[in-house]
């Protein structure tokens, strides 16, 4: 049997762009223009992504027989006995090889090397036991957001504003929660045979805690976008543009949410929805023109 294809159905590619959020210190610092800077953060970027990959198979892996209850995920490669065990765990140690040869071609520094440690660490205590902890299950997803944009920072030695590691905090507990709440929705009665976590979670708790990562991500965005970057140069009033982009794109998720009944795979949700495709670009643009006028 041909493992190529369902090898790389394993590492899951369309799930790299999370990894985008290694490349937010290298726009927000004004070092996009920084050719060594590029190069550096690029590698951490690829580097996440075998990290990421291989994390994906080890949940596969763990989750095998529930995922064979879910009418999306029962397509994968593992549940659906495309590809065996053995091979797929062997496939994550070689991601994992590659990712420390990605890291120590690239000079990544030894603090680049701990966020990648750290990424693996907690995602293998979450396949194991964090993702059957109600909130802890969200809070995990968050932190390996955190380590991502981390990581970028690390390698080209500037500090992240602290509204701006805030405001990933938020976004990326929203969009946990998102995934939660479509679990639920799609899931209904074998919600808890596929994900036992999902026992604690009802439609009501998590419509508030959406609300409550809703507003804290507004905010945090608000505050970061009108402090004033002594790095940049950049006034106060500068990336204020950009609030009505964010406050539409949450909008606009909502929506998805809540009408559509969406929000299972917010990378696959970005790619398919035209509008939010657009805002985010717009606001990638509109970002590249005030920092690097």
């Amino acid at each position: 049997m041909n493992i190529i294809l369902p090898a790389l159905k394993l590492m899951r590619p369309t799930q790299w762009i999370k990894n985008g959020f290694v490349l937010m210190p290298l726009v927000f610092s004004g070092h996009l223009t920084h050719w060594e800077d590029v190069v550096k953060v690029s590698a951490m970027f690829v580097a996440f992504c075998f990290a990421s990959s291989a994390t994906y198979i080890l949940n596969d892996y763990m989750d095998v027989e529930q995922d064979r209850v879910h009418p999306r995920k029962k397509h994968r490669p593992l549940a659906a006995g495309e590809i065996s065990p053995t091979a797929a765990l062997s496939f994550m140690v070689v991601l994992i090889a590659a990712m420390l040869s990605v890291a120590v071609i690239a000079r990544i520094p030894l603090n680049g090397f701990l966020c990648l440690g750290f990424y693996l660490i907690i995602h293998v205590f979450y396949s194991i036991k964090l993702k059957d902890l109600v909130i802890l299950d969200v809070l995990t997803i968050s932190a390996g957001f955190l380590l991502r944009v981390l990581g970028g920072a690390v390698v080209l030695s500037v500090t992240v504003s602290s509204w701006l590691i805030l405001c990933t905090f938020s976004i990326s507990i929203f969009l946990a929660l998102g995934k939660r709440r479509h679990e639920v929705m799609i899931l209904s009665d074998d919600a808890t045979s596929h994900r036992p976590v999902l026992e604690n979670y009802n439609v009501a708790l998590l419509d508030q805690l959406v609300q409550v990562a809703t507003t804290s991500t507004l905010i945090f965005y608000c505050l970061y976008s009108v402090s004033e970057n002594h790095v940049l140069g950049i006034q106060s009033e500068k990336l204020a543009w950009t609030i009505p982009l964010v406050t539409y794109g949450i909008f606009r998720y909502l929506f998805l949410i809540y009408h559509e009944e969406d929000g299972g795979s917010p990378t696959e949700l970005l790619l398919a929805d035209v509008p939010l495709l657009c805002c985010v670009t717009a606001w990638l643009i509109v970002c590249g023109v005030i920092i690097y006028r």
